[in-house]
C-alpha cells in the first residue's frame, strides 16, 4: 500500500489527536490546579488565543519561503516547547506571560498550517469520507489518550507528564517528513467573498466550540473534584461513543445528502447544549452528557470541515484562505472564554456561558445551509 499524503495525514492526525486528548484537554485544568481560579484560567486561554491572532501574519512568510509542511512541522516544534514550559506555570507571573506567548505562536503555525495543508492535500469529491476517517481516528485514540494522560499528570507528576506529552507531540511529526511540501505563490489571493463567509463560519464555531467545549471541560473538571484521573477516565467514556458516530456524516456528504448532514450533526448539537447547561453541577448526569456531546462532536466537526476545505479549495489560495478564517476561529472562541471569565468571576455558574453556544449552533447551520444552495457547491 503507498504511502500517499493523505495516509501520512491520517498517521499525524493519530499521534497529534493522542497530544491533544491526553495533553491539550488538561491545560485550563491544570492552570486551576496551579492556582488560578477557573475565571483567571479561562482568561488565560482566552490571551493564548489572542496571541495566535496577533501572530498569524508570520505564517505567510514562511510558508512562502519553505512551503506549508514546514509551517505544519515548525508549529509541531514549538508546540512541544510549550508542553515542556507548562509544569513551571505556578500562578499568575512571567511564566504564565511566557507560555501563553509561545503556545500562541507554535498553535498558529500549526493550525494555520494544517488546515491548508489539508486543504490543498484532499480530494474534493471524497472530502467527507477523508475528514470522517480524521474524526474517527481522532475518536478512537479519544478513548486510550485521555486515561493516559489524567496517569500521568496524576501519578508521575506534570513534569514527568508533559515531557512525555511533549516527546508524542514530535513524533506526530515524523508521517509528514516525506510527504509533499505544497508552495505557496507569493502573487496568489483568496477570493475574498469565499474569505468572508468562511471566516463568519469560523467566528461561530470559534464562539460555539469556546462555549460548549473548553468552558464545558472546566465545569466537568471542576465537577469531578479536579481529578486529572477522573476526568481523564470521563473523556475516555466518551471516546467510545464518538469512535461509534464519527463515519456517518461524511457519507452523508460525499453521497450527496449533505443538507441532511447538517439537519442531523446540529440539531443534535444543540441538544446536547441543552443537556450539557443543565447538567453540569451533577457528576453522574456531567458523565452522560459528555458522552453525549463526544457522540456528536465528530458528526459537528466533520459536517463544518466538509464544506471549509472545499471552499478553501476554491478560493484559489488555501494558506491565505486558513489564514483569514482561522483568525475568525480565534476571535470568537476567546469571545467565549472572556465572557464565560467574566461571568464566573461575577459568582454565576457554568449554565449561561454554555447555553451561549446555541446561538454559535444556529449561525453554523444557517451559514453553511446558505453554502450548500449554491450551484457551484454542488
Amino acid at each position: 500500500m503507498a504511502l500517499t499524503t493523505i495516509r501520512r495525514i491520517y498517521a499525524h492526525a493519530g499521534l497529534q489527536s493522542f497530544v491533544e486528548a491526553s495533553g491539550g484537554l488538561f491545560v485550563v485544568g491544570f492552570l486551576v490546579k496551579q492556582g488560578l481560579s477557573p475565571a483567571f484560567a479561562l482568561a488565560s486561554f482566552a490571551l493564548v488565543l489572542l496571541s495566535r491572532f496577533a501572530l498569524r501574519a508570520a505564517v505567510l512568510p514562511l510558508a512562502h519561503r519553505y512551503g506549508l509542511r514546514s509551517v505544519l512541522l515548525l508549529g509541531v516544534l514549538i508546540r512541544a516547547a510549550s508542553y515542556i514550559m507548562l509544569p513551571f506555570v505556578s500562578g499568575l507571573g512571567p511564566i504564565l506571560v511566557a507560555y501563553i506567548l509561545v503556545s500562541g505562536l507554535g498553535s498558529v503555525l500549526y493550525w494555520t498550517g494544517y488546515h491548508a495543508y489539508v486543504s490543498a492535500a484532499g480530494d474534493n469529491a471524497a472530502m467527507g469520507r477523508q475528514v470522517s476517517i480524521q474524526q474517527a481516528v481522532t475518536a478512537t485514540v479519544g478513548i486510550v489518550a485521555p486515561v493516559a494522560g489524567g496517569f500521568l499528570l496524576g501519578w508521575a507528576g506534570p513534569l514527568a507528564g508533559f515531557t512525555i506529552i511533549a516527546a508524542i507531540q514530535l513524533l506526530a511529526g515524523l508521517p509528514l517528513l516525506g510527504a509533499a511540501n505544497p508552495a505557496i505563490n507569493p502573487e496568489s489571493r483568496a477570493d475574498p467573498d469565499i474569505v468572508r463567509f468562511g471566516r463568519r463560519i469560523y467566528f461561530a464555531e470559534g464562539l460555539q466550540s469556546g462555549c460548549a467545549n473548553v468552558v464545558w471541560n472546566l465545569a466537568l473538571f471542576v465537577t469531578l473534584g479536579q481529578s486529572f484521573e477522573n476526568f481523564g477516565g470521563a473523556l475516555a467514556l466518551a471516546g467510545i461513543g464518538a469512535a461509534a458516530g464519527s463515519l456517518l456524516i461524511g457519507k452523508l456528504i460525499d453521497g450527496g445528502r449533505p443538507q441532511h448532514s447538517l439537519t442531523l450533526a446540529y440539531g443534535l448539537g444543540a441538544i446536547v447544549i441543552g443537556i450539557k447547561a443543565l447538567a453540569w453541577s451533577h457528576p453522574l448526569a456531567a458523565l452522560v452528557a459528555t458522552a453525549l456531546g463526544a457522540l456528536v462532536a465528530p458528526m459537528l466537526a466533520t459536517a463544518m470541515l466538509s464544506p471549509l476545505y472545499a471552499m478553501a479549495q476554491r478560493s484559489q489560495c488555501t494558506l491565505r484562505f486558513n489564514m483569514a478564517t482561522e483568525g475568525g476561529w480565534d476571535l470568537g472562541c476567546s469571545t467565549a472564554a472572556l465572557v464565560a471569565a467574566t461571568i464566573l468571576h461575577l459568582g454565576f455558574g457554568y449554565t449561561l456561558p454554555i447555553l451561549l453556544a446555541l446561538g454559535a449552533i444556529g449561525a453554523i447551520w444557517w451559514g453553511l445551509a446558505r453554502w450548500y444552495r449554491q450551484p457551484s457547491a454542488a
